[in-house]
């Protein structure tokens, strides 16, 4: 595993609207970034908010983290877990979230986008 975030795609935000759930993921594709968001299940909503809860290295209120998706993921019986890149600061480290087979195909989706034209249906969420 990379000991960087370098062409991972960064976890940024997961949220309820209106009795919906989205995620919003930032990725880099030929240099270029973009912002997309997108639809996710209940339980996908509550795994990404995990992570983004993650404080393994300082708990101090205002200590920024940052959240990857490395691409890889592992499953055991029934269950299925992500591999999370959490940076703050100098530190990173990677860490497994179960995580419904759901979320973890929209992360592998992103993952294997060429171009952000794939994308193209996607809300498009500014910098």
């Amino acid at each position: 595993m990379r000991d960087n975030h370098q062409g991972y795609i960064e976890i940024r935000d997961a949220y309820e609207h209106e009795g919906l759930f989205f995620g919003v993921v930032r990725l880099t594709i030929s240099s270029k970034t973009a912002t997309f968001e997108f639809g996710v299940e209940q339980r996908g909503y509550l795994t990404l908010r995990k992570i983004l809860q993650a404080r393994p290295f300082d708990a101090t209120p205002g200590v920024k983290c940052r959240y990857f998706f490395t691409g890889g993921y592992s499953t055991q019986f029934e269950k299925i877990a992500i591999q999370v890149r959490v940076e703050q600061g100098n530190q990173g480290k990677a860490f497994e979230f179960d995580s419904p087979r759901s979320l973890v195909s929209n992360l592998l989706w992103f993952d294997g986008l060429s171009n952000f034209r794939e994308a193209a249906a996607l809300k498009q969420v500014p910098e």
